[in-house]
């Protein structure tokens, strides 16, 4: 259990329900895998359960305390190099095993056939991590300057011109592989900054 802001009691269940599908839709759009996105996704939450203790609402929101913890399995994931790393035991306790294999395969079989997806993450892995994250929050997942800076704990003010000059190189990296340019600045267009505030559920790409 946990508590909120005002100091009602949350089950793990709760928070895990809310932002699964969150954090799933992140680290897909950092990996283009199902399969890993799933087990990532998984691993997240199996670390965040056992370091629940050290979570506090006054440092920030439950929702930046995850992408913070997955951007770190991301990272650890391209580090290692390796699929099928993650200790399935730990995976199957939080996941429960709501997909099947055949399932699996069908999402990414699915995935596989959309062409833009796949060389939006093919021209991303040409960037560095930070650049990565940067543009899959901002982009992807439409999170605000403020949110980004409490998810990777550092100013908004320093994210803002490293955002845009890493737009910048994926845009050139696309248009290089032939994307057409209106396409692209229909998927990267610029969201609209809002106050920040602990939300639920993200999805998809930005449109």
């Amino acid at each position: 259990m946990v508590k909120d802001e005002k100091g009602n009691l949350i089950s793990f269940e709760q928070l895990y329900d809310t932002y699964f599908q969150a954090i799933f839709n992140y680290t897909l759009h950092r990996v283009a895998s199902v399969v890993v996105a799933e087990d990532l996704t998984s691993q997240t939450f199996f670390k965040a359960l056992n370091n629940l203790w050290k979570f506090r609402w006054s440092r920030g929101s439950f929702s930046s305390w995850l992408y913070r913890i997955a951007t770190n399995e991301v990272v650890n994931y391209y580090r290692n190099q390796k699929h099928g790393s993650l200790n399935q035991s730990e995976t199957d306790h939080l996941a429960g095993q709501d997909r099947t294999d055949s399932e699996l395969e069908q999402a990414e079989q699915e995935l596989a056939k959309n062409s833009m997806f796949m060389s939006l993450n093919q021209a991303l892995q040409k960037l560095n991590h930070e650049e990565q994250t940067l543009i899959v929050l901002r982009y992807f997942e439409q999170k605000p300057f403020a949110e980004i800076a409490e998810i990777l704990r550092k100013r908004p003010g320093s994210l803002t011109m490293k955002t845009h000059r890493a737009l910048a190189k994926l845009k050139t990296e696309l248009e290089r592989r032939g994307i057409n340019h209106e396409r692209i600045r229909r998927s990267f267009a610029e969201p609209t900054e809002a106050p920040y505030q602990s939300r639920g559920v993200q999805t998809g790409f930005a449109s």
